[in-house]
């Protein structure tokens, strides 16, 4: 009897029932969604690299990195009876439109061996795939994200039509679309090359016999040796997360919200309840059980939403962990359902929490009418005091934790204490402003008077979706700030480090390339790139993979590296090679510091460290070292790739044309600086494409949170424009005085936003940034950005509040007297 009693409040009022599903919903939706991306994510990794739903257990590649393989070496083992090795061809391409499209060639006659009898795929090879007009083979997912038919041809910028398109679902394709390795040989102009040989399993007899077979330019890389996604991806993964909780506090904001005003509302009903002998115990068993019915309700709508999400966002999420960190991860038709009671248990914790203040506050109500108002006034007074005495003491753990983070999670923690301690600032410093305000009008300008102190009144009610709202703003504002400033550090970076004017990925010694210059161009300088990988163990005692590049000789390159942490006379010497420079991430994550010594190869002594460098976009350590250096450990290393050089007023355009006619290379072999860094721009702004929608999901979030807050507040406010409409205020006048209200307390929220927002841009980049990827970057202030999400919130107030403010704007002045009588 009292559990029904209570749900028919709902009858009467469904939309304060809608907005507590509403908040419960909102709460699990993104967390949901990120939880489901990454349980995904963890799947592939484990499952390893796959062609057709095949494991390989290594791949034979180029000694020298990037270099292709030759299609006699694969014809060469296949004939010595290594059956277990297929050839793979990887090529990056665009469409007609621009679309980067990664592309693997396959041989499927050698994969017919391999692919498991039990799977469709084995008889499905040879259904269209392998002969023409041969197939396109697309995850469906990706499909959908490029916007393409079944069936239809792709053009490519370069003119080449590929094969028609095929969806292909549970191939674990993910990013990559399949395709015969002809095909692709003759779509890129790449006859007779191969990328890598994947090796799939077999007894450990046929492995070694096979890596004794290898010639001498081919190397064997076992899984096992390879870097573990999984380790490589977790600070992406935890960035996610972070997203995700973040939209789950937003939403419990909104949950706490919505039940204070069915507590509020209910009152009454409450205090007849305990006046007809119902118990203080009976009472809060109806109330939870009534919560528990909208926490599953709402749990269950947020987990289906969730799942729509993440599958939306996924091809986003997989073409950034491909292009930033060379993972792939698969576009299933139904997600990993892993972790699925997480959500649940954490929106029943904290509604538990939500619950306990507003339960008991409707339970210690005085049942006496007359001590009703100044108890609830005392009420809202003292929860603003305990919220900003709150707001302090997490402001100063997230000072504490930025002090002492070491690893993602205390910077991810400390991040949220900041984020949560600016939003509980909010009511007071609301009210300080507001008391200001009026302090500066005289009492003669009536209708700004009430204005003011009818929005005094509106921060108990409305404080939490404000709340809500300015947390969503604080982490939108920083976020921009924090990208912003990383992608001017990126492209101020890469003009550095771009110094060179062409870069030619071929075979051909530099000194040939120099000997054509000189009759050809005799200003321009070319100079070999060596690059190299080694095992170090670091300070900390683990095993690193760090990349040794070589600096070419010349003031153009040396003066190009920028260091921020040097000992002294350190560019001297490493023009001598006398030691030598280490990457950021080298630094920051695996602990060498300049001064420390390092062996860089068996055949010479240690050498000193003796500055730091920026390198962002590397997910691996790096070790700079001048090219006299370099040859010293390896003599015999063929250079990867030539660097060009010289004054600006060359031709470029024409020196790239006849030096790829001259030596016989193809057009993508030659790059120019202006490219690659409009390449390297791309993939960061690709980078953070996934972060930015669901930073925008965030905003959306708080904006419903306002609505529904609005929503309900109207519902008490058919005095006050019952009121103003019997002093004379037209409907017009009562409107701009309830839309100007809202816009104005947009607008005072960001004096919160605003310096909140670039202290969280600052500790993304000086903390968060650095412990999870090792890059830091100074802060520029995005100023612009900040007064477009002044008017951002302040016209999403005023558009929230414009719908549920019709009802009461319409009303005759009757009407409002009889409501506010009854």
């Amino acid at each position: 009897m009292i559990l029904r009693s209570l749900l028919s409040h709902y009858r009467r009022h469904p939309l304060q029932g809608l907005f507590l599903l509403t908040g419960v919903v909102i709460a699990n939706v993104l967390l949901v969604g990120t939880l489901l991306i990454n349980a995904q994510a963890r799947a592939s990794y484990n499952k390893g690299e796959q062609l057709l739903t095949s494991q390989a257990v290594g791949r034979i590649e180029h000694r020298l990195d990037g270099r292709s393989l030759d299609e006699r070496d694969y014809v060469r083992l296949r004939r010595q009876g290594f059956d277990m090795v297929v050839p793979v061809l990887r090529r990056v391409v665009r469409s007609g439109a621009g679309e980067p499209l990664e592309l693997l060639g396959i041989d499927p006659f050698a994969m017919t061996g391999i692919v498991s009898a039990g799977t469709s795929s084995a008889g499905e090879l040879f259904t269209g795939f392998p002969f023409p007009p041969y197939q396109l083979w697309v995850a469906p997912a990706r499909l959908q994200q490029l916007g393409w038919h079944a069936g239809e041809r792709i053009t490519l910028d370069s003119g080449v039509e590929l094969p028609p398109v095929v969806a292909a679902p549970g191939q674990q394709l993910g990013h990559r679309l399949l395709l015969d390795m002809g095909a692709l040989q003759a779509a890129t102009g790449n006859p007779g090359e191969l990328s890598y040989l994947g090796v799939f399993a077999a007894p450990p007899d046929r492995l070694a016999a096979l890596r004794d077979a290898l010639p001498g330019h081919l190397r064997y890389t076992g899984s096992e040796d390879t870097p573990d996604p999984g380790e490589l991806t977790q600070s992406f993964h935890l960035n996610l997360a972070a997203m995700g909780l973040l939209a789950f506090v937003v939403g419990i904001f909104l949950t706490y919200n919505a039940i204070a005003f069915s507590y509020t509302d209910r009152h009454e009903l409450i205090r007849r309840l305990r006046l007809a002998g119902v118990t203080r115990r009976e009472l809060k068993t109806g109330l939870l059980q009534e919560l528990a019915l909208f926490l599953v309700a709402g749990s269950l709508v947020g987990y289906w939403l969730g799942a729509q999400l993440a599958a939306w966002l996924l091809p986003g999420v997989g073409r950034t962990l491909a292009q930033l960190y060379g993972v792939y991860i698969s576009y299933p038709d139904a997600l990993v359902p892993s972790g699925s009671w997480l959500p649940l248990a954490m929106t029943a914790i904290a509604a538990g929490l939500c619950v306990l203040f507003p339960l008991r506050e409707a339970l210690d109500t005085p049942l006496l009418e007359r001590w009703k108002s100044s108890w609830q006034i005392q009420a809202v007074v003292l929860r603003d005091r305990r919220m900003l005495l709150a707001g302090l003491v997490l402001l100063a753990a997230a000072a504490l934790l930025g002090a002492w983070a070491q690893t993602l999670w205390l910077a991810l923690a400390g991040m949220a204490c900041l984020l949560l301690g600016a939003a509980l600032m909010l009511p007071t410093v609301l009210r300080v402003l507001l008391a200001g305000l009026a302090s500066l009008f005289p009492p003669r300008r009536a209708r700004l008077n009430w204005l003011l102190a009818d929005s005094r009144w509106l921060l108990g009610p409305a404080s939490l979706a404000l709340m809500a709202m300015t947390l969503a703003l604080v982490a939108n504002s920083g976020l921009n700030t924090m990208i912003s400033s990383f992608r001017q550090a990126t492209d101020s970076w890469l003009n550095q480090r771009l110094a060179a004017d062409l870069y030619v990925v071929s075979s051909v010694p530099a000194k040939d390339i120099q000997d054509w210059l000189g009759e050809a161009y005799p200003g321009l300088t070319a100079a070999d790139r060596f690059r190299t990988r080694i095992l170090p163990e670091t300070p900390g005692g683990r095993d690193a993979t760090v990349e040794v590049v070589s600096l070419q000789n010349g003031p153009r390159f040396r003066d190009s590296i920028d260091l921020i942490a040097s000992g002294a006379e350190a560019r001297s010497a490493f023009i001598s090679g006398a030691g030598l420079y280490i990457s950021e991430r080298a630094w920051r994550l695996d602990g060498w510091q300049p001064g420390d010594t390092v062996f860089l190869c068996p055949e010479r002594p240690a050498v000193p460290v003796l500055g730091v460098y920026h390198d962002y976009g590397n997910p691996l350590s790096q070790w700079m070292v001048e090219e006299s250096l370099f040859h010293a450990c390896w003599p015999r290393l063929q250079a990867v790739s030539q660097a060009i050089a010289g004054p600006a007023s060359t031709p470029w355009g024409t020196v790239r044309l006849q030096l790829a006619e001259r030596f016989a290379l193809k057009q993508e072999s030659v790059i120019d600086q202006v490219e690659l860094k409009n390449i390297g721009l791309a993939v960061f702004d690709r980078t953070f494409t996934v972060t930015q929608a669901l930073n925008a999901l965030t905003l959306l979030v708080a904006g419903i949170g306002i609505f529904c807050a609005v929503s309900a507040i109207h519902h008490h406010r058919v005095g006050h424009q019952a009121l103003l409409t019997s002093l004379g205020l037209s409907r017009r006048e009562r409107a701009a005085l309830l839309l100007s209200q809202w816009g104005l307390l947009g607008l005072l929220c960001m004096v919160l936003v605003w310096p909140f927002g670039t202290l969280l841009a600052a500790y993304l980049a000086g903390i968060v940034t650095p412990v999870a990827f090792g890059w830091s970057f100074p802060l520029q202030p995005d100023w612009p950005h900040y007064g477009l999400l002044a008017i951002a919130a302040s016209v999403a107030l005023v558009l929230a509040v414009l719908l549920p403010s019709l009802r009461l704007l319409r009303a005759s002045p009757a009407t409002l007297l009889r409501e506010q009588t009854s």
